[in-house]
């Protein structure tokens, strides 16, 4: 993170433009290079190397103030990095007798770890299903997770940083936000722990779990043609373009294929066409989901027109569980990984940082 440059990062070997070309000057004093305030990050590691080089256990540590004057940073970030030592385990604090190094290499406890769920989108089921898989797994842990209602404001405001840093948490799990990278920088060099569930505005070093869209929209596509449909409706909320789970599928059932539609459920007449298609309906046409809400509605076109849906011409790419259900329909497994699946492997990346001191590699991970 220290000073990285406009075009150190790449995705799929292309430079990554970040909105900031520095995001600091380094200063020097005496020669000695100052680390800047606001990474905590690097002021963390710092101290924990500090101790495990030159103090030993049962050893007299350095007052509050002077870890703020040492290290170069605010009061502030040296109380939230005392209360992190301590909570990890390297430091006791005691009112009298001050700050102690109490072990070089402590155990970390997962035990009362409070994790904040904060969500963009407005939408019960979706919140639900996700939490419950990142409830699940931290209770196994006796850590804690609580969704946060958050209040209205810009996601992409410094505020909405500073907010998430106001909650009571160790770590924040971020569901479906997107033009934000400024407030999750923010929460990140304030050395709060924090994963997303969708990549933002091409920010790399934010943690993420997110669905592989293309290769499981190839997979569906692949189950078609070796069931012969060669017919397809294809519907979503997002327009055709740069649609990936779209891109998948067309990529991989184009050749093959007597005719492709999309039906984008944002557009006027989009129902019209999915009407039309299901009016038209026979033993070579299929249907793909490729947003969790669109399955709700071809699920009641399939009871509407009386089309027997079966476990193939009926594919779904996400869903809450581990299966879609609808009343009078048979139940059909998603594509890409559930809502409560991801849920899961967002909470075990929060597990790993704090048991290992750092997030798991890959950073931006797709499952």
């Amino acid at each position: 993170m220290n000073g990285f440059m406009e075009g150190d990062y790449f995705i799929n070997n292309t430079p990554v433009v970040m909105k900031y070309t520095v995001l600091y000057t380094p200063e020097r004093e005496n020669g000695v290079l100052i680390m800047p305030k606001k990474v905590f990050d690097s002021f963390f590691s710092t101290i924990i190397r500090n101790i495990k080089n030159n103090y030993h256990e049962g050893d007299k540590f350095l007052s509050l103030r002077e870890i703020a004057e040492q290290y170069k940073v605010s009061l502030q970030t040296a109380q939230r990095g005392v209360r992190k030592l301590e909570d990890f385990g390297y430091i006791s604090v005691k009112r009298k007798a001050g700050i102690t190094v109490q072990s070089l290499r402590p155990r970390k406890k997962l035990e009362n770890y409070k994790i904040s769920v904060v969500s963009a989108r407005q939408d019960a089921r979706f919140n639900d299903a996700f939490f419950r898989g990142i409830r699940e797994t931290a209770e196994e842990k006796g850590m804690l997770a609580r969704f946060e209602n958050i209040p209205d404001m810009d996601y992409r405001s410094l505020q909405f940083g500073d907010y998430l840093l106001s909650l009571d948490a160790d770590g924040i799990i971020a569901l479906y936000f997107n033009n934000a990278s400024l407030p999750f920088y923010h929460v990140m060099r304030e050395g709060m722990d924090i994963v997303a569930d969708i990549i933002l505005d091409e920010l790399p070093v934010l943690p993420v779990v997110q669905t592989d869209n293309y290769r499981h929209s190839c997979a569906a596509g692949r189950i078609f043609l070796d069931r012969g449909y060669r017919r397809f409706l294809v519907v979503g909320y997002y327009p055709r373009k740069s649609n990936r789970r779209f891109e998948g599928i067309y990529d991989t059932i184009r050749e093959e294929s007597d005719d492709v539609q999309y039906a984008c459920l944002t557009d006027e007449g989009s129902m019209t066409v999915i009407d039309r298609f299901f009016h038209r309906f026979n033993s070579r046409c299929a249907v793909y989901t490729v947003d969790y809400s669109a399955n709700y509605i071809v699920g009641a076109k399939f009871m509407q027109y009386k089309i027997p849906a079966k476990n193939d011409n009926f594919l779904v790419y996400d869903c809450e569980e581990e299966l879609f259900t609808y009343h009078g329909l048979p139940s059909v497994k998603p594509v890409g990984p559930s809502f409560h699946s991801i849920g899961m492997e967002l909470c075990n990346v929060l597990i790993s940082k704090r048991e290992h001191g750092e997030y798991p590699e890959p950073r931006q991970r797709k499952i």
